[in-house]
């Protein structure tokens, strides 16, 4: 519901270094839609996952990059800025995950090579960011990174 999707997202005590609440509920409800099946839209603690990982990749990138991801955000924030470029008219976590994919879907095959970009951004940030992730290897049948002959040490996180 959307308000366990605010509280989840509000809750979260993660130091964010790019991302502002408006932009984390909007990420919070096309992550799934990325991701769908191999994220269900109630994984909570995945869909926190992914947003920290966006986050640290988005505070890595150059700041022109920063910049255009910031604008993209404002608009699809924005209402009325949803409602023309997305096709999307409720709260981003009222919308089914069907209306999520069409949207994509639309972005994703645009004569408008704006809204192409957009689409290839998202992906590659949000897929990264969950794919990145051991949780999510089993799902594609990656045994992880291959073992080199290391200290276990090595291999542990930091």
């Amino acid at each position: 519901s959307l308000t366990e999707s605010v509280e989840a997202v509000e809750a979260d005590d993660y130091a964010y270094r790019f991302l502002t609440l408006d932009e984390r509920l909007l990420l919070w409800a096309i992550i799934p839609a990325y991701l769908h099946p191999a994220l269900k839209k109630d994984d909570q603690e995945s869909k926190l996952i992914v947003l920290h990982n966006i986050d640290g990749a988005i505070s890595g990138l150059p700041q022109s990059t920063q910049d255009e991801l910031r604008q993209l955000f404002s608009l699809l924030s924005f209402q009325l800025g949803k409602a023309l470029v997305a096709g999307i008219w409720t709260r981003w976590n009222q919308a089914d995950i069907t209306a999520l994919q069409s949207f994509l879907v639309s972005w994703q095959e645009s004569y408008l090579a704006l809204l192409r970009s957009g689409y290839l951004g998202l992906h590659q940030i949000i897929l990264g960011s969950y794919y990145g992730e051991p949780m999510s290897w089993s799902a594609i049948g990656y045994p992880g990174p291959p073992q080199l002959n290391l200290p276990e040490s090595f291999y542990e996180a930091n």
